[in-house]
């Protein structure tokens, strides 16, 4: 390893040895109380003794006592209700009850003491504060009440929902992937906004950018959730990345016994058709859910009182689900045994029969022990497992994918084991040290086509995937974890500093038959193939160092609280060694240990600042705005493309003549035809070579945030906010072919587009520009530099307005109204490479409104109605036409590459689908029998029985023929449906 890796490593070390020492500090991730004591002259009373109580301290009672200013703040306590007591000789003793508090809210609380006995005690009955006046930094809670009464609201991304402007699924930038249903808010980086389990992080996939595929946290656990914590904006430095921030508080148990059994299950007899009269007669089939159910247990209580305590719950759920449009052929090897029994043949059955589905089984185990061993420090193990199995098609966007190339998923053995340390030293000092290590398996597998080996198809020009799967994927990421912090507090100043440390290892196989990944077509003629080198030994990647240190700081001086922090972040991936064998398009290598170091080696050094204002020093009311610097969530994605022998850096695109006009370039036995696929245009193909040069000048993703706005108490339990918000992202990154600019283009005419009066009027006849390639130019791959794109850039502007309040009898509401608008600046390739890409480099969206509204109303006779309510704006439509030299006679791209172009008719974000309307309802009821308490309920989804259309299959078609499918709907709002569930508590 080079020196100045071992110096920067050492670095490192010392750093963190110097902010782990004891010194001011403060924890700032949970939650805190904290105020002024004044005498009943209004003069400030230092010296006073203040006493939080609750059983949810570990020690039962936490002490702190006034500053100079008679400001106090006790910090790192753990959700629950508490009383406060204020205690100084020659002065009444004042006791607050009731103070509820949830994630990081910081609850002030004044007290007022006057002269008098120490026998005397006023007990003061205030309003509950909603108002955090301390802090910048937001989040919304659900803590295990709402969990429990709200439908959806358990999971770690199903219960993101109830969270004010955020949105699922959401493509930020055209042609991008959906990131498979993960949150966005404030124009948020889905993949930024990372999920954790007790604050630990979790769910993590390595490869890529450490998506959210494969590791703990993605099965929802009702029973053991004690509250769900979502942070949305103004994070401090303890955390590297902006974005929704997932934290699921699970439950440890305690001095009663206590057991929970969650039943909640339907079947397709409690779901409605609402597909019209015209769907049918379009081909359409009823596709409903045939059956989803889950068993849900839990346990907990002491195995020595006062002293060790246990909780442990798991959960099975299975469900099999029909898809709309897709049928099973009884001649096809992969559809299964029960449907060739029942259907020998098509014409066996009617459309109905043969309608194919899709299946799922997920699990979740986990045991947690608590163990207090003095009264100051408390340790905490947890183990969880989770494994995963499932039969789908894979979320393409935009491409309809026949069941034939569906793929089937393994996600065993995925554990996570953590532990943790807790050390109230002092009234003032904290420690806390936790850490953990998961294991993420991902296996994934074409169907089964009776020992068949195929190639996956795809039709550039129908948006269409058939034959088989190129899922042949198998994965396994080691990630190993540990978070030090040290904190310090008094009344006017709160610091804390600590270190994130991660430390992983992915290790990859990919074993497409013949080492073909994929072949492509245009209307139905092959057109070329992508080639893989031999990968069916498996190849790792390490991320060596996924590190940080942060110290932030919190300083009130009267009714002004500054909150500033620092941190410094540390990335840093390398490639082991190790032996290829030859395959069918590459030679067989071995390469030293390591292979590469330090791509990338970044160093990022971020600040984050804002302030609270107590507007009418009586806590209602706050002023806030803040800014902050972040990273962008990384994996091994960078490093993938710099390893000889990673599966997927090593496709190589193909031009392939279907000789013998079988339409696959695979024989019977899964062997490459290679007399139909032409050479590489890369001359190093497959060799040690690496073919994509490092730009070591490259940096990190990042972005900014800024908020700023007003929070006001409206009343008892009512609060409002109105809040902006403006996210900047830059520092993107992308592949220079270094053999090519520019330069090396031409103009070469225009083409016209399709006048078809079914696409938007906007987008018929339109004009674009066509760049060929000059004829003395030579595309040639293999010669690539991975650097900074600086002229691509994206930016988010809005508002959001929030009321949150409680309604009589235990109810409570929320609703909300967000309004944004995106610009997206992806201008650096089409500057600098290629100008076919400057039609639509720069893209703007309007300001659309999205709201909310989510609670519960409590009935008589026990009964409540719960759910959410959510309008969001259309998501843009887009026309998707693929040109080839039909359309355009002089197309040139060069020899040996794809030899269309794709365009999209429709200019992005100014032609959107219609409004959104989704509701869920739950309605239920609580019985007691003894000493068993049941809430039964009944949930309710699309009540209306909409058939709102979700996808559209938005390939125009191409080569002067339009595909018969363009506008075929993929999929539509399931039908209303009803489902029902138990929750028993013992």
């Amino acid at each position: 390893m080079q020196t100045h890796v071992w110096l920067r490593r050492t670095a490192f070390v010392c750093l963190a040895a110097l902010v782990l020492a004891p010194s001011p500090a403060l924890a700032q991730g949970e939650a805190g109380i904290g105020g002024t004591v004044e005498d009943n002259t209004g003069g400030v009373l230092p010296g006073v003794t203040v006493e939080a109580r609750s059983p949810a301290l570990i020690e039962q009672v936490r002490t702190v006592f006034t500053d100079g200013a008679g400001l106090y703040l006790l910090t790192n306590l753990p959700s629950g209700t508490y009383s406060v007591t204020f205690t100084l000789p020659g002065f009444n003793t004042v006791v607050r009850e009731g103070v509820v508090l949830q994630g990081a809210f910081v609850a002030d609380i004044d007290a007022q003491l006057a002269v008098g006995g120490v026998e005397e005690t006023v007990t003061v009955a205030g309003v509950a504060p909603l108002v955090d006046v301390k802090t910048t930094r937001q989040q919304s809670v659900m803590p295990a009440e709402r969990v429990n009464v709200l439908p959806g609201a358990a999971g770690i991304t199903s219960a993101a929902a109830y969270v004010p402007g955020t949105t699922l699924g959401e493509t930020l930038v055209a042609g991008q992937n959906n990131y498979n249903n993960l949150p966005s808010l404030h124009g948020s980086d889905p993949l930024d906004g990372q999920p954790a389990i007790d604050g630990i992080k979790t769910g993590g996939q390595l490869q890529g950018r450490n998506e959210w595929g494969a590791g703990v946290g993605g099965v929802t656990n009702e029973a053991m959730v004690t509250e769900v914590v979502f942070d949305t904006s103004s994070q401090s430095a303890e955390f590297a990345q902006s974005g929704v921030r997932t934290n699921v508080v699970p439950k440890a148990g305690g001095n009663e016994y206590a057991y929970n059994i969650f039943l909640s299950g339907t079947r397709g007899r409690f779901q409605w058709d609402n597909q019209s009269q015209e769907l049918k007669d379009q081909g359409f089939e009823y596709a409903p859910i045939d059956y989803s159910y889950g068993i849900n247990p839990a346990a907990g209580g002491p195995i020595v009182r006062d002293k060790l305590w246990f909780f442990a719950s798991m959960i099975e759920n299975r469900s099999r689900r029909y898809a709309l449009d897709q049928f099973w052929d009884p001649a096809e090897p992969s559809t299964p045994d029960s449907i060739k029994e029942q259907c020998p043949t098509k014409d066996d059955c009617t459309p109905f029969d043969l309608r194919a589905w899709s299946w799922s089984k997920r699990g979740n185990y986990n045991v947690r022990v608590t163990h207090q061993l003095t009264q100051r420090n408390k340790l905490t193990w947890s183990y969880f497992q989770e494994p995963k199995s499932s039969i789908a098609a894979f979320n393409t966007s935009g491409l309809k994918i026949g069941p034939e190339s569906w793929y089937r998923f393994n996600g065993n053995p995925t554990f996570m084991a953590t532990g943790r340390w807790t050390a109230p030293v002092t009234n003032r000092l904290l420690l806390e040290v936790h850490g953990s290590f998961m294991q993420a398996d991902v296996n994934t597998f074409p169907a089964d086509h009776g020992g068949e080996l195929r190639m996956s198809k795809q039709d550039l020009a129908q948006g269409t995937e058939y034959h088989s799967s190129f899922q042949n994927h198998h994965n396994h990421d080691f990630h190993r974890r540990i978070n030090a912090s040290v904190s310090y507090v008094t009344g006017s100043h709160n610091f804390k500093a600590g270190i994130n440390f991660a430390n992983n290892r992915t290790a990859l196989a990919y074993t497409p038959p013949g080492e073909i990944f994929k072949g492509y077509f245009f209307n139905g003629f092959p057109t070329g193939v992508l080639v893989a080198g031999n990968s069916n030994q498996r190849q790792g990647i390490n991320m060596d160092c996924d590190c940080g240190i942060f110290a932030q700081d919190a300083w009130t001086m009267d009714r002004l609280t500054l909150n500033g922090g620092v941190r410094f972040d540390w990335f840093q991936n390398s490639v082991p060694g190790g032996t290829r064998e030859a395959g069918w398009f590459s030679p067989e290598i071995t390469l030293p240990d390591p292979v590469v170091e330090n791509i990338p080696n970044w160093t990022n050094y971020s600040g984050r600042f804002g302030g609270a204002f107590d507007l009418f020093g009586d806590g209602s009311t706050a002023v806030k705005a803040s800014a902050g610097h972040y990273v962008a969530n990384e994996g091994t994605g960078v490093t993938q493309g710099f390893n000889p022998i990673y599966p997927y850096g090593q496709l190589d695109w193909r031009s392939w003549r279907d000789l013998n006009g079988d339409l696959t370039a695979l024989n019977p036995d899964g062997t490459p035809q290679l007399e139909e696929i032409g050479p590489s245009n890369n001359p190093n193909y497959g060799t040690s070579v690496i073919q994509t040069t490092y730009d070591y000048d490259l940096n990190r993703g990042t972005n900014w945030e800024f908020s700023g706005g007003i929070e006001r108490q409206l009343g008892a339990g009512w609060a409002l906010s109105g809040m902006w918000h403006r996210r900047y992202y830059t520092n993107f990154s992308w592949r220079d072919n270094l053999n090519n600019s520019a330069a090396d283009y031409e103009l070469a005419g225009e083409w016209v587009g399709p006048t078809d009066p079914i696409i938007p009027e906007s987008a018929r006849g339109v004009v674009v520009p066509i760049y060929n390639l000059k004829q003395d130019a030579e595309i040639v791959t293999g010669n690539w530099l991975l650097t900074q794109a600086s002229d691509n850039w994206r930016t988010w502007n809005g508002f959001e307005v929030i009321v949150d309040g409680e309604l009589p009898r235990g109810g409570f509401m929320t609703g909300s109204v967000t309004m944004g608008s995106a610009v997206n600046h992806f201008c650096h390739a089409a500057n600098h490479e290629n100008p076919n890409g400057l039609r639509f480099c720069e893209t703007r969206s309007p300001y659309r409104p999205l709201a909310k509204l989510s609670g519960a109303l409590p009935l008589p006779f026990d009964t409540m109605i719960s759910g959410l309510v959510q309008v969001f704006p259309g998501r843009p439509i887009s026309a998707s036409y693929t040109i080839n030299t039909d359309d355009f006679p002089g197309l040139y791209r060069g020899e040996n590459v794809d030899p269309t172009m794709n365009v999209n008719l429709i200019e992005p974000n100014t032609v959107f689908e219609d409004y959104v309307t989704q509701m869920q309802l739950r309605f239920s009821k609580v019985v007691t029998v003894g000493d068993m308490r049941a809430r039964i309920y009944m949930d309710a989804t699309n009540i209306t029985n909409r058939a709102r259309v979700t996808r559209r299959n938005r390939h125009y078609g191409g080569g002067g023929i339009q595909n018969p499918d363009f506008l075929r709907i993929i999929s539509i709002e399931p039908g209303r449906r009803l489902s029902f569930g138990v929750q028993m508590y013992f």
